[in-house]
């Protein structure tokens, strides 16, 4: 088993790059751009307008519009020949060449230039991650089709292909018709690409999408079905569906939910065969439920976003209380320090005034004996003393130690998680990667859960300070379990990407109060061992060619014999 526990975000994973991949690749992938753009025009043409053919909605341009976004202006070449492709396919405009062929740049040098002001100067994220992306997107495509839409129809009355009386409304069915398809398809093509806004299919969600899908299609057979003077007086249904998707699934579902409605509805005016006029009124309740859906489902998604920051908060709170807790530890460590050392002062003191003593008395010349018996006395009392100190020492553990440790059968991924999750913030923090890897074959160890964790929590705490410290460019640390090579334990490896050990440390590494910090105590490796040998195994340093490996041993169940319970 391998898993990247945490990472720095960011943002949606790239998509195959169908300029710069492979030749096989790239071929693969521009003829299935090709392929979905001359479909989906096909697919609109549902009642084209007036001399240019244009279409109530323009999913082909939606497609285009998203790519621009992922890829920049070097993409205007292959939309440049999709256009082409299509006006000659379907649309009589060959009588126009010159037109024909300006118009086509005129599209995909327009909507590419829009998409990278997006990108470069509104810094639009592609994942739509907040409201005002939505914002930013609806209105830059709303200017950008407008203009595109002017041009366009101005090229082609220039041409005399088509007639001024109907420039104008060929330039409102163009804007609106490639408003439509932008603000359907190009979110929906974004979020289809970002893997970590996907959908939830577990449980009962495939159901749901279901009925979700029926209360779309009920709404559309109240509109059309009932046969009613009046097709848009029962259109308020529409918005229903929708509003139910948004509120479950935000912004996703919004998109998926606005797809779902927009072909329904190009559906159902086919199959009714309603003239342009109508047509024309369908566009405007098109635009009206697209618009509706995506800012609906962008608020959900702004305040599923605050209650995660409310959480997120609530973490740091709790982390920050742990570390003043941590802290609180120190001093009283401190604190008995200090106890401990005003303790051991004076019996240390008497030994060696005691020892000084026997030894003045020795060397004095003999005296029979009197100097023999006061020489054995001294060493007794020096000898007393050092018992003393023993017995302090011993006392002063007792006190300090926390109960016996408790083992039980566990398992080291699970250790290695719930570390990591305390870890979490703090490597997110400061951009480090915590990598597990665990051999799925490795039996249950014996140990007692909260000791090993706290193991687990200093070294990879030790890792994550020493990679910040040094500035690593390369941050990751990474945590394996594997059966070891001495019988009945197995084998935790923490190794990081940081400088390593200095060799004048390493045999001290484990001993209290050496560390390798500026301001650190030198006291976690050091109750780490402690913690280690408690339950018989034992914690050592691994030379490595680069960074700093830590590896220790922990039993296997039914072989923990060597533990200290």
């Amino acid at each position: 088993m391998r898993a990247l526990l945490t990472r720095p975000s960011l943002g949606p994973q790239p998509v195959p790059d169908l300029l710069i991949a492979g030749p096989g690749r790239r071929v693969l992938g521009i003829a299935l751009y090709l392929a979905l753009y001359v479909a989906l025009d096909w697919l609109s043409l549902i009642e084209p307008f007036g001399a240019l053919g244009i279409a109530p909605w323009n999913p082909a341009a939606g497609l285009s519009f998203a790519l621009f976004l992922l890829y920049g202006l070097r993409f205007v070449p292959l939309a440049l020949v999709a256009v082409l492709l299509t006006d000659i396919l379907f649309r009589d405009l060959i009588q126009a060449p010159l037109a024909m062929l300006a118009s086509a740049l005129v599209i995909a040098a327009g909507y590419g230039l829009a998409a990278a002001f997006l990108r470069d100067r509104l810094r639009l994220a592609p994942g739509l991650r907040s409201h005002g992306d939505l914002w930013r997107l609806l209105a830059v495509a709303t200017a950008a089709t407008a203009v595109v839409a002017a041009l366009v129809v101005a090229l082609f009355a220039g041409s005399g292909l088509l007639a001024l009386p109907d420039a104008f409304e060929s330039a409102m069915h163009f804007w609106v018709g490639d408003l439509i398809g932008i603000a359907v398809l190009t979110p929906f093509v974004l979020l289809l690409l970002d893997r970590e806004r996907a959908l939830p299919v577990g449980g009962g969600r495939m159901l749901e999408y279901g009925l979700q899908l029926l209360a779309i299609a009920g709404g559309l057979w109240i509109i059309f079905g009932l046969e009613s003077a009046n097709h848009f007086e029962f259109s308020y249904v529409l918005f229903l569906p929708l509003i139910w998707i948004a509120l479950r699934d935000g912004l996703p579902g919004a998109v998926c939910g606005v797809v779902a409605t927009q072909a329904g509805l190009i559906v159902a005016v086919q199959l009714k065969g309603f003239d342009t006029d109508i047509v024309t009124q369908f566009q405007l309740l098109m635009l009206a439920v697209t618009v509706t859906g995506l800012f609906l489902g962008s608020v959900v998604d702004e305040r599923q976003r605050a209650e995660t920051a409310r959480r997120e908060s609530e973490t740091r709170l709790k982390d920050h209380e742990a570390e003043l807790a941590q802290a609180a530890r120190v001093t009283a460590t401190g604190e008995m320090a200090g106890a401990l050392a005003h303790e051991l002062n004076q019996p240390l003191t008497a030994l060696i005034g005691f020892a000084r003593a026997s030894q003045a008395v020795m060397e004095t010349p003999a005296q029979g004996a009197q100097a023999g018996l006061a020489a054995k006395e001294l060493i007794d009392q020096a000898v007393h003393q050092a018992l003393r100190i023993g017995e302090i020492i011993r006392s002063t553990r007792e006190f300090l130690r926390q109960g016996d440790t408790q083992l039980v059968k566990d398992h080291l991924p699970r250790l290695f998680a719930a570390a990591m999750e305390l870890m979490r913030e703090r490597a997110e923090r400061h951009r480090v990667t915590l990598v597990i890897e665990a051999d799925d074959k490795l039996p249950p160890v014996f140990v007692d859960p909260i000791q090993i964790e706290q193991v687990i929590v200093n070294l990879v705490r030790n890792s994550i300070d020493a990679l910040v410290q040094s500035n690593a460019e390369t941050r990751r640390v990474t945590l394996t379990a594997m059966p070891s090579g001495e019988a009945g334990f197995a084998e935790v490896r923490v190794r990081d990407t940081g400088p390593g050990f200095a060799p004048e440390v390493m045999d001290r590494l484990f001993t209290p109060v050496a560390s390798t910090k500026e301001s650190g105590m030198g006291l976690g490796l050091s109750i780490s061992r402690s913690l280690i040998e408690a339950h018989g195994g034992r914690i050592w340093v691994e030379p490595v060619a680069s960074g700093a490996e830590i590896r220790f041993l922990v039993p296997i169940e039914g072989d923990a014999a060597g533990a200290d319970d």
